[in-house]
């Protein structure tokens, strides 16, 4: 039986959010912000005012989360590439926080050039961009655009030519949506992103870790019809390092083992059993382990 659109499905269920699509949008400022240590630098692209986050030394790591969430969600795993002697640069997508711009007719190009701008500007090229489940999708488009920006592409929890399953879906739309009561939220995104063998929080599922203008916008750059899957799914020609969870039913795991097929000889796949889609947050140790070893690598 062929599984649905994974994007007709997603964009009939964003109506249920709630949220109107303008031109041009403030950030939304009720999610989490980033704080302490990192320093907070704004970067202009055209038209769009986005805050990127930065702190370390060391080579630079490019970190861009998932669909609807800002650098908090990432800051687990950022803070081990911290202390393993890594640069981080957590930017921060349109319509979340203070981050402005366009968000109507925006394709992935759009974004991946709101990340090389911020790289130009920040510095540290060619630097190792991680993408998580939506910024994946990003960071190989960026990888395709500028390869002069990027020296190699790590992908957390691949999507993009095996979808997930209606029911997955389903969970995510309802974890996704800030209406439905927290205990609700939370059996959905258990379902959905963080596996059998996880046990999330309703920290993990409080409404001020997404944005729903960002969803919304994220969504369309999803269409094929905009930007081909081919333009974006080889990551350019730099060596990649795709971690796989084995139990992700957003992402399942036949993407990762076909980017190893497709490029064996710069692809490297480390599959994680019982690990879901939600993995920077549940194994920000492994996941941390295995990008210093794929950028040692990379350094040698």
């Amino acid at each position: 039986m062929n599984r649905p659109n994974t994007l007709i499905m997603i964009t009939l269920a964003v109506p249920f959010l709630g949220v109107s699509l303008p031109r041009m949008a403030a950030g939304d400022t009720q999610v989490r912000q980033l704080v302490g240590q990192w320093k907070m630098i704004l970067v202009m692209n055209g038209s769009a005012k986005l805050r990127v986050f930065t702190a370390g030394d060391g080579p630079t790591i490019v970190m861009l989360p998932g669909l609807g969430i800002g650098p908090a969600g990432l800051e687990p795993l950022a803070q081990r590439l911290l202390a393993g002697g890594f640069r981080v640069i957590l930017p921060e997508p349109r319509g979340y926080g203070e981050s402005t711009g366009a968000l109507d007719g925006v394709t992935l190009h759009d974004l991946a050039g709101d990340v090389a701008r911020a790289i130009e500007d920040i510095g540290g090229a060619p630097v190792l961009v991680a993408g998580h489940a939506y910024g994946d999708r990003v960071g190989r488009m960026l990888a395709s655009d500028r390869p002069d920006l990027v020296r190699g592409v790590v992908v957390m929890a691949a999507a993009g030519k095996f979808p997930p399953r209606a029911e997955a879906v389903q969970n995510l739309m309802s974890y996704l949506d800030k209406s439905l009561p927290a205990e609700s939220r939370l059996m959905a995104a258990k379902a959905a992103l963080y596996g059998p063998e996880s046990n999330p929080t309703l920290d993990d599922v409080a409404p001020d870790r997404i944005s729903a203008d960002t969803i919304k916008m994220q969504i369309v750059t999803i269409d094929p019809k905009l930007v081909p899957l081919e333009s974006w799914w080889p990551g350019g020609k730099a060596p990649m390092l795709v971690i796989q969870g084995l139990a992700d039913v957003l992402g399942p795991p036949e993407n990762g083992r076909s980017l190893k097929a497709d490029y064996p000889d710069r692809v490297t796949l480390v599959e994680v059993p019982g690990l879901g889609h939600a993995m920077p947050r549940v194994a920000p140790d492994l996941i941390a382990e295995a990008i210093t070893a794929f950028a040692r690598k990379l350094g040698n």
